[in-house]
């Protein structure tokens, strides 16, 4: 099997590995001597049972320390079981014929063996062989030990300490790159009635002095009940800088909560013959669990505009660049709804000097009784935080009408991609009043972040039927949203719940709603002198009482959330 290589543009430093450093680097993988110019070592050795018997499978590492290239030798592979059985290995089609000058060439070799009994390898020959003489001369070239190599499949336990990593403890892959450096740092779940989610997260550090690729290679979890294979949340090549690092995430599902045993990291092989190729993974080390599963650390006394502290693996300059903070909470039901909403602001601060994509996150809402409920983001245009100027993004959340008695609620915070898998990195608690407000939030608190609303007098029209309020509209500085996600809606009723005038207006751009007065027509007025004249009358006397009912709109997706903000009686006119 050939070796994929990566080949990625220089970086600045070396670009490439000293002669002296490659050789040190082959000689801690190809230790023995097989010719004059190869040197080779022993990757993977399998013993697996498969349906019918054992498979046998072996790769092997040539390297050439020459300066010419030279033919792969024509020897046998044979494998020595420790009862003394000799098996000769079938090689892969696509072995490489030719090793190049300072190459390191990879040999992949198979054989199904039909025996019941189960078997281990105790070392590998490579036999030159001389049919042209009778009887045929065999010539033992290099025999390698390869005692506790094996590789058993998934219910392999490895008791080696080189081989059994504890948790926190940094490894480097056997047979891959010893410059990158691993550490597992989470392992987080997520509990559903659709069943557990749960990720493995591995810090790879680069400890080189050149760009390096994360080789491909695979997680897979063990619990009392059975494997669970991982899939990698980050799709393609990943390169890693000099003294720079990466999270890895690793997706596991299982039908329910269950207790780990340990994650197995493993390398793929392949071998291919007349009937096709064969695909297998090789166990190269194993990680035991955490002591204790992981808790989500909470702000339990929060005010608003506070930053949440956020520590994402997804993003690890997250909290670095953007402060994420509460600018206002509310929980009410909608008439007629027959559930609850909860609207949560949020306002999002650029600390750095640079523009920087906005933070596409989740967010969930947890009642007393322990049961989360995913937000819905209202939709924003723009993509980009300028430096110093804050954003305001809202979630709409639908919950029971028993969270209407619940006096606290905890906002979770969610990073990741929603299609693989989100992670907690932030959840604060706040306190609810009767109203389904913030509890502990100012006096001057905004109702309609991030504007302030005020309306004062009004007055009706006896004669024509319109109502003038006198409006005045602030908002704060340096905080931007998307104008179709907030509107403002006033509504005039009158005492029977009768609506008589409605308009929504706009909080952002040419049409927006600005300070001044604000009249309604209420469609209750004669406006024609002829009708004026035949009803012999100077107007429409004791008109009212009516209510201003004031309401922000928001524009979730699939349908507009109204929440009552605000109610005014205006008395009957005399």
């Amino acid at each position: 099997m050939t070796a994929l290589i990566f080949v990625a543009p220089a970086s600045p430093g070396p670009a490439a590995i000293p002669v002296a450093n490659a050789a040190e680097s082959a000689a801690d993988d190809t230790p023995h001597k097989l010719t004059s110019a190869l040197r080779a070592g022993v990757k993977t050795v399998l013993n697996e049972r498969v349906p019918g018997g054992f498979r046998i499978g072996v790769v092997v590492r040539l390297y050439n320390t020459g300066t010419r290239s030279v033919p792969v030798p024509g020897y046998e592979l044979r494998a020595i079981t420790s009862g003394g059985e000799v098996y000769t290995l079938i090689p892969s089609a696509d072995n490489p014929r030719i090793v190049q000058p300072k190459e390191k060439a990879e040999l992949s070799y198979m054989l199904t063996v039909s025996r019941p009994d189960a078997f281990s390898l105790r070392r590998l020959e490579w036999v030159e062989v001389d049919e042209y003489v009778y009887p045929k001369k065999e010539t033992i070239v290099l025999n390698v030990t390869v005692t506790g190599l094996e590789w058993l499949g998934a219910s392999t336990v490895f008791t080696d300490a080189n081989r059994l990593k504890a948790w926190g403890q940094s490894f480097t892959i056997p047979t891959e790159s010893a410059d990158l450096v691993y550490t597992p740092v989470r392992l987080a779940e997520r509990h559903t009635p659709q069943g557990t989610t749960a990720v493995l997260v591995l810090e790879a550090k680069n400890k080189g002095s050149r760009l390096v690729w994360v080789p491909e290679f695979t997680v897979t979890g063990r619990t009392a009940q059975d494997y669970y294979p991982a899939e990698r949340a980050e799709s393609g090549p990943i390169g890693i800088q000099p003294g720079e690092s990466r999270y890895l995430h690793f997706v596991m599902r299982l039908p329910g909560p269950e207790v780990w045993s340990g994650f197995t990291i493993s390398t793929p092989e392949s071998f291919r013959d007349a009937a096709g190729s064969i695909r297998y993974e090789a166990g190269r080390l194993q990680i035991k669990p955490p002591a204790a599963p992981e808790t989500q650390q909470v702000q339990m006394v929060y005010s608003l505009f506070n930053p949440i502290r956020v520590s994402s693996t997804f993003r690890p300059n997250l909290a670095k660049e953007v402060d994420i903070s509460l600018a206002e909470v509310y929980r009410f039901e909608q008439a007629g709804d027959g559930y609850l909403t909860a609207v949560a602001k949020f306002r999002l601060l650029n600390r750095s000097r640079v523009t920087v994509p906005i933070p596409d996150f989740g967010v969930e809402w947890t009642t007393s009784t322990g049961v989360s409920y995913a937000g819905e983001r209202l939709e924003t245009r723009q993509k980009t935080l300028m430096p110093g100027v804050g954003m305001v993004v809202a979630y709409v959340f639908t919950l029971p009408l028993s969270a209407e008695r619940d006096a606290k609620a905890r906002l979770t915070l969610l990073d990741g991609d929603p299609n693989m898998i989100q992670l907690p990195v932030g959840a604060v608690e706040i306190r609810l009043d009767e109203l389904g407000r913030v509890a502990n939030r100012g006096a001057d608190a905004d109702d309609l972040y991030p504007f302030k609303l005020g309306i004062g007098s009004g007055s009706i029209d006896s004669l024509t039927g319109i109502l003038s309020l006198d409006i005045s509209v602030t908002r704060k500085p340096n905080v931007v949203f998307d104008e179709r996600s907030i509107r403002l809606k006033i509504e005039i009723a009158d005492e029977n719940e009768r609506v008589l005038a409605s308009e929504t207006y706009a909080l952002a751009g040419a049409e927006r709603l600005i300070s001044g007065l604000k009249t309604f027509d209420l469609g209750l007025g004669d406006r024609t002198a002829e009708n004026d004249s035949a009803s012999n009358s100077n107007g429409l006397d004791n008109l009212g009482p009516f209510f201003v009912r004031v309401y922000e709109v928001l524009a979730a997706p699939g349908r507009n959330v109204e929440r009552l903000v605000e109610t005014i009686r205006l008395p009957s006119s005399d």
